[in-house]
Protein backbone atom coordinates (compact mmCIF):
# COMPACT_ATOMS: atom_id res chain seq x y z
CA UNK A 1 0.00 0.00 0.00
CA UNK A 2 2.34 2.28 0.66
CA UNK A 3 4.83 1.00 -2.07
CA UNK A 4 1.58 2.30 -4.58
CA UNK A 5 1.06 5.42 -2.54
CA UNK A 6 4.60 6.36 -3.16
CA UNK A 7 4.15 5.80 -6.37
CA UNK A 8 1.54 7.81 -6.87
CA UNK A 9 2.57 10.65 -5.07
CA UNK A 10 6.06 10.24 -7.75
CA UNK A 11 3.98 10.59 -10.54
CA UNK A 12 1.78 13.71 -9.32
CA UNK A 13 5.61 15.20 -8.16
CA UNK A 14 6.79 14.36 -12.26
CA UNK A 15 3.49 16.08 -13.69
CA UNK A 16 3.50 19.22 -11.58
CA UNK A 17 7.58 19.24 -12.50
CA UNK A 18 6.82 18.85 -16.07
CA UNK A 19 4.22 21.50 -16.02
CA UNK A 20 6.22 24.10 -14.32
CA UNK A 21 9.08 23.09 -16.89
CA UNK A 22 6.45 23.79 -20.08
CA UNK A 23 5.17 27.15 -18.03
CA UNK A 24 8.53 28.24 -17.60
CA UNK A 25 9.76 27.53 -21.12
CA UNK A 26 6.53 29.00 -23.00
CA UNK A 27 7.17 32.27 -20.69
CA UNK A 28 10.73 32.19 -22.48
CA UNK A 29 9.94 31.74 -25.87
CA UNK A 30 7.88 34.18 -25.17
CA UNK A 31 10.16 36.86 -23.74
CA UNK A 32 12.22 35.99 -26.45
CA UNK A 33 9.86 36.33 -29.35
CA UNK A 34 8.88 39.27 -27.49
CA UNK A 35 12.68 40.60 -27.31
CA UNK A 36 12.66 39.82 -31.18
CA UNK A 37 9.72 41.83 -31.82
CA UNK A 38 11.67 44.73 -30.08
CA UNK A 39 14.41 43.98 -31.50
CA UNK A 40 12.86 44.44 -34.93
CA UNK A 41 11.17 47.13 -34.64
CA UNK A 42 14.27 49.29 -33.10
CA UNK A 43 15.17 51.43 -35.97
CA UNK A 44 19.15 51.22 -37.15
CA UNK A 45 21.13 53.34 -39.42
CA UNK A 46 23.95 53.54 -41.60
CA UNK A 47 26.93 54.26 -40.73
CA UNK A 48 29.93 54.39 -42.81
CA UNK A 49 31.84 51.95 -45.35
CA UNK A 50 34.67 49.69 -44.76
CA UNK A 51 36.85 47.76 -47.33
CA UNK A 52 37.20 44.14 -46.09
CA UNK A 53 39.51 43.06 -49.06
CA UNK A 54 41.93 44.48 -50.76
CA UNK A 55 42.11 44.65 -54.67
CA UNK A 56 43.87 41.07 -56.51
CA UNK A 57 46.20 43.40 -57.67
CA UNK A 58 47.39 46.75 -56.32
CA UNK A 59 50.72 47.31 -58.70
CA UNK A 60 50.53 48.53 -61.94
CA UNK A 61 52.68 49.27 -65.07
CA UNK A 62 53.16 53.09 -66.02
CA UNK A 63 50.35 53.82 -67.41
CA UNK A 64 48.50 50.66 -67.05
CA UNK A 65 44.91 51.31 -66.17
CA UNK A 66 44.05 50.10 -63.05
CA UNK A 67 41.79 46.65 -62.44
CA UNK A 68 40.72 46.25 -58.96
CA UNK A 69 38.43 43.14 -59.62
CA UNK A 70 38.47 41.38 -56.48
CA UNK A 71 37.92 44.82 -54.45
CA UNK A 72 35.36 43.90 -51.12
CA UNK A 73 33.60 47.03 -49.36
CA UNK A 74 30.87 46.64 -46.77
CA UNK A 75 27.90 48.59 -45.44
CA UNK A 76 28.16 49.46 -41.59
CA UNK A 77 25.33 50.03 -39.53
CA UNK A 78 24.41 51.33 -36.06
CA UNK A 79 23.80 47.95 -34.70
CA UNK A 80 27.01 46.41 -35.56
CA UNK A 81 25.84 44.69 -38.83
CA UNK A 82 27.68 44.86 -42.03
CA UNK A 83 25.92 44.35 -45.71
CA UNK A 84 27.91 43.71 -48.67
CA UNK A 85 27.64 45.80 -51.55
CA UNK A 86 28.85 46.29 -55.30
CA UNK A 87 27.58 49.43 -56.35
CA UNK A 88 30.65 51.22 -55.42
CA UNK A 89 32.80 53.43 -57.48
CA UNK A 90 36.74 53.41 -57.42
CA UNK A 91 38.78 55.92 -58.82
CA UNK A 92 42.59 57.46 -58.94
CA UNK A 93 44.32 60.21 -60.01
CA UNK A 94 46.36 60.68 -63.17
CA UNK A 95 49.52 59.87 -61.55
CA UNK A 96 48.92 56.80 -63.34
CA UNK A 97 51.42 58.53 -65.83
CA UNK A 98 53.80 58.78 -63.05
CA UNK A 99 55.67 56.46 -61.10
CA UNK A 100 55.05 55.67 -57.83
CA UNK A 101 51.89 55.38 -55.03
CA UNK A 102 49.45 56.95 -54.75
CA UNK A 103 45.66 56.63 -53.20
CA UNK A 104 42.84 54.88 -54.86
CA UNK A 105 39.50 56.24 -53.40
CA UNK A 106 36.43 54.15 -52.99
CA UNK A 107 32.78 55.79 -52.85
CA UNK A 108 29.51 54.87 -51.57
CA UNK A 109 26.68 56.68 -50.29
CA UNK A 110 28.70 59.76 -49.90
CA UNK A 111 31.29 57.91 -47.70
CA UNK A 112 34.62 57.31 -49.27
CA UNK A 113 37.63 55.11 -47.96
CA UNK A 114 41.09 54.63 -49.93
CA UNK A 115 43.92 52.49 -50.56
CA UNK A 116 47.56 52.63 -52.31
CA UNK A 117 48.20 51.45 -55.36
CA UNK A 118 51.84 51.91 -57.04
CA UNK A 119 52.57 52.63 -60.56
CA UNK A 120 56.54 51.44 -61.35
CA UNK A 121 58.05 49.27 -64.55
CA UNK A 122 57.67 50.10 -68.09
CA UNK A 123 55.09 52.22 -70.13
CA UNK A 124 52.48 50.21 -71.45
CA UNK A 125 53.00 49.03 -75.27
CA UNK A 126 51.43 51.74 -77.56
CA UNK A 127 53.06 50.15 -80.30
CA UNK A 128 55.50 52.83 -80.30
CA UNK A 129 59.07 52.60 -78.68
CA UNK A 130 59.88 54.49 -75.73
CA UNK A 131 62.50 57.27 -74.55
CA UNK A 132 63.20 56.63 -71.08
CA UNK A 133 65.33 60.13 -69.99
CA UNK A 134 66.38 60.66 -66.62
CA UNK A 135 68.41 63.51 -65.86
CA UNK A 136 71.26 63.28 -63.42
CA UNK A 137 70.01 64.17 -60.18
CA UNK A 138 66.65 64.10 -61.12
CA UNK A 139 67.05 68.18 -62.62
CA UNK A 140 64.78 69.94 -64.08
CA UNK A 141 65.08 71.34 -67.63
CA UNK A 142 64.29 74.59 -67.62
CA UNK A 143 66.66 76.45 -70.31
CA UNK A 144 66.98 76.62 -73.61
CA UNK A 145 71.09 77.42 -72.94
CA UNK A 146 72.29 75.58 -70.39
CA UNK A 147 72.53 71.63 -70.97
CA UNK A 148 71.34 68.99 -67.91
CA UNK A 149 73.43 65.57 -67.94
CA UNK A 150 71.13 62.87 -68.74
CA UNK A 151 70.97 59.35 -69.53
CA UNK A 152 68.83 57.79 -72.31
CA UNK A 153 67.09 54.23 -72.76
CA UNK A 154 65.31 53.34 -76.34
CA UNK A 155 62.82 50.33 -75.49
CA UNK A 156 60.53 48.56 -77.81
CA UNK A 157 58.40 45.77 -76.96
CA UNK A 158 60.24 45.75 -73.50
CA UNK A 159 63.58 45.07 -75.19
CA UNK A 160 66.16 47.28 -74.73
CA UNK A 161 67.40 48.94 -78.03
CA UNK A 162 70.21 50.97 -77.00
CA UNK A 163 71.13 53.55 -73.58
CA UNK A 164 73.28 56.44 -74.61
CA UNK A 165 74.56 59.41 -71.68
CA UNK A 166 74.34 62.61 -72.96
CA UNK A 167 72.79 65.82 -72.28
CA UNK A 168 69.50 67.50 -72.84
CA UNK A 169 68.46 70.82 -72.89
CA UNK A 170 65.24 72.84 -74.43
CA UNK A 171 64.61 74.13 -77.52
CA UNK A 172 61.89 75.98 -79.90
CA UNK A 173 60.71 79.54 -79.78
CA UNK A 174 56.88 79.33 -79.02
CA UNK A 175 56.77 75.92 -79.06
CA UNK A 176 59.22 76.07 -75.88
CA UNK A 177 56.64 78.60 -73.81
CA UNK A 178 53.97 75.35 -74.18
CA UNK A 179 53.35 72.95 -71.28
CA UNK A 180 54.61 70.23 -73.23
CA UNK A 181 58.43 70.90 -73.87
CA UNK A 182 60.40 70.08 -76.78
CA UNK A 183 63.84 69.17 -76.45
CA UNK A 184 67.40 69.15 -77.76
CA UNK A 185 69.71 66.09 -77.26
CA UNK A 186 73.31 65.99 -77.31
CA UNK A 187 74.75 62.09 -77.38
CA UNK A 188 78.23 61.69 -75.75
CA UNK A 189 78.46 59.31 -79.11
CA UNK A 190 77.30 59.20 -81.99
CA UNK A 191 74.46 56.60 -82.75
CA UNK A 192 72.59 54.82 -85.14
CA UNK A 193 69.11 55.41 -82.81
CA UNK A 194 66.29 53.83 -84.29
CA UNK A 195 67.72 52.57 -87.61
CA UNK A 196 68.43 56.59 -88.20
CA UNK A 197 71.53 57.38 -89.05
CA UNK A 198 74.01 57.87 -86.58
CA UNK A 199 74.99 61.24 -85.28
CA UNK A 200 75.46 63.48 -81.83
CA UNK A 201 72.65 65.89 -82.26
CA UNK A 202 69.00 64.82 -82.25
CA UNK A 203 65.61 66.53 -81.25
CA UNK A 204 62.63 65.35 -79.69
CA UNK A 205 59.01 67.61 -81.01
CA UNK A 206 56.31 67.64 -78.84
CA UNK A 207 53.74 68.78 -81.72
CA UNK A 208 51.80 69.95 -78.70
CA UNK A 209 49.46 72.17 -80.70
CA UNK A 210 48.80 69.50 -83.48
CA UNK A 211 46.32 67.67 -82.00
CA UNK A 212 45.84 65.15 -85.20
CA UNK A 213 49.92 64.90 -84.09
CA UNK A 214 50.05 64.37 -87.57
CA UNK A 215 51.37 67.64 -89.53
CA UNK A 216 55.43 67.08 -88.88
CA UNK A 217 54.94 63.67 -90.16
CA UNK A 218 53.16 64.30 -93.33
CA UNK A 219 54.96 67.02 -94.07
CA UNK A 220 58.26 65.05 -94.31
CA UNK A 221 57.19 62.72 -96.21
CA UNK A 222 55.95 64.81 -98.71
CA UNK A 223 59.39 66.25 -98.80
CA UNK A 224 61.24 62.46 -99.40
CA UNK A 225 58.22 62.43 -102.13
CA UNK A 226 59.33 65.81 -104.00
CA UNK A 227 63.03 64.97 -103.18
CA UNK A 228 64.39 67.83 -101.49
CA UNK A 229 67.99 67.53 -101.37
CA UNK A 230 67.61 66.22 -97.58
CA UNK A 231 64.78 65.79 -95.53
CA UNK A 232 65.04 64.88 -91.55
CA UNK A 233 64.50 61.10 -90.65
CA UNK A 234 62.27 60.89 -87.73
CA UNK A 235 60.41 58.39 -85.78
CA UNK A 236 57.39 58.45 -83.17
CA UNK A 237 58.21 57.75 -79.93
CA UNK A 238 56.58 58.06 -76.26
CA UNK A 239 58.60 59.64 -74.03
CA UNK A 240 59.19 58.78 -70.32
CA UNK A 241 61.25 61.86 -68.29
CA UNK A 242 62.53 61.14 -64.72
CA UNK A 243 59.47 58.56 -64.01
CA UNK A 244 56.92 60.77 -65.56
CA UNK A 245 55.01 60.42 -68.67
CA UNK A 246 55.73 63.41 -71.12
CA UNK A 247 53.37 61.90 -74.20
CA UNK A 248 53.99 61.44 -78.03
CA UNK A 249 56.51 62.93 -79.57
CA UNK A 250 58.88 62.52 -82.70
CA UNK A 251 62.39 61.97 -82.58
CA UNK A 252 63.90 63.77 -85.70
CA UNK A 253 67.18 64.12 -87.01
CA UNK A 254 68.74 67.62 -85.49
CA UNK A 255 69.22 70.41 -89.18
CA UNK A 256 73.11 70.15 -89.14
CA UNK A 257 75.91 70.04 -91.79
CA UNK A 258 76.71 66.44 -92.20
CA UNK A 259 77.72 64.23 -95.39
CA UNK A 260 74.29 61.91 -93.75
CA UNK A 261 72.45 65.09 -93.13
CA UNK A 262 73.00 68.87 -95.32
CA UNK A 263 75.65 67.87 -97.33
CA UNK A 264 77.42 70.92 -97.89
CA UNK A 265 80.85 71.83 -97.54
CA UNK A 266 82.66 72.32 -94.41
CA UNK A 267 82.93 76.28 -94.74
CA UNK A 268 79.65 76.23 -97.14
CA UNK A 269 76.24 78.68 -95.37
CA UNK A 270 73.46 76.74 -93.80
CA UNK A 271 71.45 80.02 -92.99
CA UNK A 272 68.19 80.69 -91.76
CA UNK A 273 65.08 83.84 -92.02
CA UNK A 274 63.26 83.92 -89.11
CA UNK A 275 61.81 85.79 -86.41
CA UNK A 276 63.31 85.24 -83.83
CA UNK A 277 67.17 85.67 -85.28
CA UNK A 278 67.95 88.05 -82.76
CA UNK A 279 68.42 85.27 -80.12
CA UNK A 280 70.64 83.81 -81.96
CA UNK A 281 74.84 84.60 -81.16
CA UNK A 282 75.34 86.16 -84.76
CA UNK A 283 72.94 87.34 -86.84
CA UNK A 284 72.50 89.88 -89.71
CA UNK A 285 69.20 91.84 -91.03
CA UNK A 286 68.79 92.54 -94.98
CA UNK A 287 68.12 96.16 -96.23
CA UNK A 288 64.45 94.66 -96.59
CA UNK A 289 64.41 94.05 -93.13
CA UNK A 290 64.43 90.42 -93.25
CA UNK A 291 66.50 88.67 -90.10
CA UNK A 292 69.07 86.01 -90.82
CA UNK A 293 70.77 83.36 -88.49
CA UNK A 294 73.51 80.45 -89.15
CA UNK A 295 73.36 77.54 -88.49
CA UNK A 296 76.63 76.75 -90.19
CA UNK A 297 79.54 78.15 -90.64
CA UNK A 298 79.01 77.72 -86.18
CA UNK A 299 78.19 81.53 -85.56
CA UNK A 300 80.53 80.75 -82.16
CA UNK A 301 83.54 79.06 -83.31
CA UNK A 302 83.81 79.33 -86.96
CA UNK A 303 82.09 81.55 -88.65
CA UNK A 304 84.80 85.05 -89.69
CA UNK A 305 84.03 88.35 -90.36
CA UNK A 306 84.52 88.45 -93.79
CA UNK A 307 82.05 85.37 -94.09
CA UNK A 308 79.45 87.47 -92.28
CA UNK A 309 80.44 90.23 -94.70
CA UNK A 310 80.02 88.27 -97.60
CA UNK A 311 76.49 86.79 -97.32
CA UNK A 312 75.14 89.88 -96.06
CA UNK A 313 75.90 91.16 -98.74
CA UNK A 314 74.76 88.93 -101.34
CA UNK A 315 71.67 88.85 -99.65
CA UNK A 316 71.14 93.05 -99.99
CA UNK A 317 72.20 92.13 -103.64
CA UNK A 318 69.67 89.87 -104.30
CA UNK A 319 67.02 92.06 -102.45
CA UNK A 320 67.97 95.03 -104.55
CA UNK A 321 67.99 93.01 -107.99
CA UNK A 322 64.23 91.65 -107.39
CA UNK A 323 63.27 95.36 -107.07
CA UNK A 324 65.02 96.55 -110.09
CA UNK A 325 63.91 96.96 -113.59
CA UNK A 326 65.82 93.89 -114.62
CA UNK A 327 64.73 91.89 -112.17
CA UNK A 328 63.81 88.72 -114.09
CA UNK A 329 66.71 89.02 -117.05
CA UNK A 330 68.19 85.62 -117.07
CA UNK A 331 71.51 86.91 -117.23
CA UNK A 332 71.55 89.53 -114.82
CA UNK A 333 68.32 89.37 -112.51
CA UNK A 334 67.45 86.70 -109.92
CA UNK A 335 67.99 83.56 -111.72
CA UNK A 336 71.93 84.64 -111.08
CA UNK A 337 71.46 84.45 -107.15
CA UNK A 338 68.78 81.57 -106.75
CA UNK A 339 68.33 77.90 -107.51
CA UNK A 340 65.00 78.69 -109.23
CA UNK A 341 63.81 75.31 -109.01
CA UNK A 342 64.62 74.84 -105.07
CA UNK A 343 62.18 77.78 -104.58
CA UNK A 344 59.63 76.61 -106.86
CA UNK A 345 59.85 73.14 -105.45
CA UNK A 346 59.59 74.99 -102.04
CA UNK A 347 56.53 77.47 -102.93
CA UNK A 348 54.53 74.50 -104.11
CA UNK A 349 55.50 72.09 -100.49
CA UNK A 350 54.11 74.68 -98.14
CA UNK A 351 51.12 75.42 -100.41
CA UNK A 352 49.92 71.72 -100.52
CA UNK A 353 50.03 72.15 -96.62
CA UNK A 354 48.54 75.49 -96.88
CA UNK A 355 51.90 75.97 -94.18
CA UNK A 356 51.11 79.75 -92.62
CA UNK A 357 54.26 79.87 -90.41
CA UNK A 358 57.56 77.86 -91.27
CA UNK A 359 61.53 78.31 -90.75
CA UNK A 360 62.66 79.40 -94.03
CA UNK A 361 65.96 77.86 -94.42
CA UNK A 362 68.76 77.92 -97.19
CA UNK A 363 72.03 76.67 -98.00
CA UNK A 364 75.40 78.43 -100.21
CA UNK A 365 77.83 76.39 -100.96
CA UNK A 366 80.54 78.68 -100.85
CA UNK A 367 81.77 82.79 -101.24
CA UNK A 368 82.09 81.70 -105.02
CA UNK A 369 80.39 81.27 -107.94
CA UNK A 370 77.25 79.15 -106.43
CA UNK A 371 73.53 80.02 -105.58
CA UNK A 372 70.67 80.19 -102.40
CA UNK A 373 69.14 76.98 -102.79
CA UNK A 374 65.79 76.48 -100.51
CA UNK A 375 65.79 74.04 -97.70
CA UNK A 376 65.73 71.91 -95.78
CA UNK A 377 61.83 72.16 -94.47
CA UNK A 378 60.78 72.60 -90.89
CA UNK A 379 58.48 73.80 -88.51
CA UNK A 380 54.57 72.62 -89.43
CA UNK A 381 52.55 73.94 -86.65
CA UNK A 382 50.38 75.89 -88.42
CA UNK A 383 49.66 74.48 -91.55
CA UNK A 384 46.68 72.09 -92.56
CA UNK A 385 43.97 74.16 -91.96
CA UNK A 386 44.72 75.84 -88.26
CA UNK A 387 46.34 78.66 -87.62
CA UNK A 388 44.56 82.43 -87.01
CA UNK A 389 41.59 81.29 -88.47
CA UNK A 390 38.26 81.02 -85.81
CA UNK A 391 35.60 79.83 -88.22
CA UNK A 392 33.92 76.25 -89.10
CA UNK A 393 36.24 73.78 -89.64
CA UNK A 394 37.71 72.36 -92.28
CA UNK A 395 38.68 75.53 -93.32
CA UNK A 396 38.02 77.05 -96.67
CA UNK A 397 40.47 75.94 -99.10
CA UNK A 398 40.52 78.44 -101.57
CA UNK A 399 44.24 80.48 -100.30
CA UNK A 400 47.60 80.41 -101.19
CA UNK A 401 50.72 80.90 -98.78
CA UNK A 402 53.78 82.55 -99.01
CA UNK A 403 52.74 84.34 -102.35
CA UNK A 404 52.95 87.97 -100.63
CA UNK A 405 56.18 87.50 -99.35
CA UNK A 406 58.44 90.13 -100.87
CA UNK A 407 60.80 87.32 -102.64
CA UNK A 408 57.86 85.21 -103.85
CA UNK A 409 55.05 87.79 -104.92
CA UNK A 410 57.92 89.04 -106.89
CA UNK A 411 59.00 85.63 -108.27
CA UNK A 412 55.83 85.11 -109.41
CA UNK A 413 55.09 88.15 -111.39
CA UNK A 414 57.65 86.49 -113.88
CA UNK A 415 56.09 84.09 -115.95
CA UNK A 416 59.26 81.80 -116.19
CA UNK A 417 58.93 81.52 -113.05
CA UNK A 418 55.40 80.19 -113.18
CA UNK A 419 55.88 77.95 -115.47
CA UNK A 420 58.69 76.38 -113.74
CA UNK A 421 56.15 76.18 -110.69
CA UNK A 422 53.48 74.44 -113.20
CA UNK A 423 55.81 71.94 -114.68
CA UNK A 424 57.24 70.72 -111.16
CA UNK A 425 53.69 70.91 -110.58
CA UNK A 426 52.81 68.33 -113.18
CA UNK A 427 55.31 65.54 -112.16
CA UNK A 428 54.17 65.33 -108.72
CA UNK A 429 52.64 61.87 -107.82
CA UNK A 430 51.86 62.59 -104.05
CA UNK A 431 48.18 63.05 -103.46
CA UNK A 432 47.09 59.16 -102.62
CA UNK A 433 50.28 58.35 -101.24
CA UNK A 434 49.74 61.43 -98.41
CA UNK A 435 46.20 60.42 -98.10
CA UNK A 436 47.86 56.20 -97.25
CA UNK A 437 50.03 58.30 -94.90
CA UNK A 438 47.04 60.20 -92.78
CA UNK A 439 45.22 56.69 -92.44
CA UNK A 440 48.39 54.32 -91.56
CA UNK A 441 49.85 56.84 -89.42
CA UNK A 442 46.51 57.40 -87.44
CA UNK A 443 45.98 53.77 -86.96
CA UNK A 444 49.92 53.63 -85.91
CA UNK A 445 49.22 56.67 -83.32
CA UNK A 446 45.69 55.15 -82.06
CA UNK A 447 46.60 53.59 -78.71
CA UNK A 448 49.72 56.65 -78.20
CA UNK A 449 47.28 59.22 -78.73
CA UNK A 450 44.77 58.37 -75.85
CA UNK A 451 47.46 58.26 -73.29
CA UNK A 452 49.24 61.75 -74.77
CA UNK A 453 46.04 63.08 -74.74
CA UNK A 454 44.83 61.61 -70.85
CA UNK A 455 48.23 63.42 -70.10
CA UNK A 456 47.72 66.78 -72.05
CA UNK A 457 43.99 67.34 -72.22
CA UNK A 458 43.39 69.60 -74.55
CA UNK A 459 40.98 68.36 -77.16
CA UNK A 460 38.44 71.21 -76.15
CA UNK A 461 40.54 73.49 -75.83
CA UNK A 462 41.62 76.23 -78.11
CA UNK A 463 45.10 76.41 -78.28
CA UNK A 464 46.85 79.47 -79.41
CA UNK A 465 46.24 80.01 -83.11
CA UNK A 466 44.93 76.67 -83.51
CA UNK A 467 41.04 77.85 -84.21
CA UNK A 468 37.70 75.59 -82.99
CA UNK A 469 38.70 72.60 -80.93
CA UNK A 470 36.81 69.14 -82.47
CA UNK A 471 36.58 67.41 -79.24
CA UNK A 472 38.20 64.08 -80.23
CA UNK A 473 41.79 62.45 -81.89
CA UNK A 474 39.22 60.89 -84.42
CA UNK A 475 37.45 64.23 -85.48
CA UNK A 476 40.59 66.32 -86.23
CA UNK A 477 42.03 63.38 -88.36
CA UNK A 478 38.97 63.78 -90.13
CA UNK A 479 39.13 67.40 -90.21
CA UNK A 480 42.83 67.70 -91.40
CA UNK A 481 42.25 64.80 -94.04
CA UNK A 482 39.40 66.62 -95.59
CA UNK A 483 40.63 69.56 -95.85
CA UNK A 484 44.26 68.26 -97.32
CA UNK A 485 41.82 67.17 -100.45
CA UNK A 486 39.69 70.23 -100.34
CA UNK A 487 42.71 72.38 -100.62
CA UNK A 488 44.67 69.81 -103.31
CA UNK A 489 42.47 70.25 -105.38
CA UNK A 490 41.75 73.81 -105.27
CA UNK A 491 45.38 74.16 -106.06
CA UNK A 492 45.70 72.20 -108.68
CA UNK A 493 43.04 74.10 -110.56
CA UNK A 494 44.85 77.13 -109.85
CA UNK A 495 48.33 76.02 -110.79
CA UNK A 496 46.68 74.63 -114.22
CA UNK A 497 46.21 77.81 -115.11
CA UNK A 498 49.74 79.00 -114.86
Amino acid sequence: MKKVQFNLLHSVTLVLALVFLFAACEEEVVEKEKEKEEETERPKFFVDIRITKLPDKTTFRLGEEPDFSGLEVVELYTDGSKKPITDFEVSCSDILLKKGTTKATVTARNRSKTFNITFEGDLVETGLPVVYIVTEGNAVIDSKENYVNATMTIKEKGKELSKQSMRIRGRGNATWTYPKKPYRLKLDNKSALLGMNEHKDWVLLANYCDKSLLRTGISFKLSELMKFAWTPDSRFVEVVLNEEYMGNYQLVEQIKRDKNRVNIPKDGYLFERDNYYWQEPRYFVSNRGYGYSFKNPDPEEDLTDEQWQYILDYVNELEAVLASDHWNDPETGYPKYIDTRSFALWFIFHNILANIDTNVYMTKDDMGSSKIVMGPVWDFEWSIGIGWYDGPRPRPANYYVWNRDFYFDTLLKDPAFKKLIKEEWQKLDVYDQLLNYFDETAKLLDKSQKFNFRRWDILNIRVSVGGRPLGSYEEEVACDRQFFINHYNWLNGEISRY
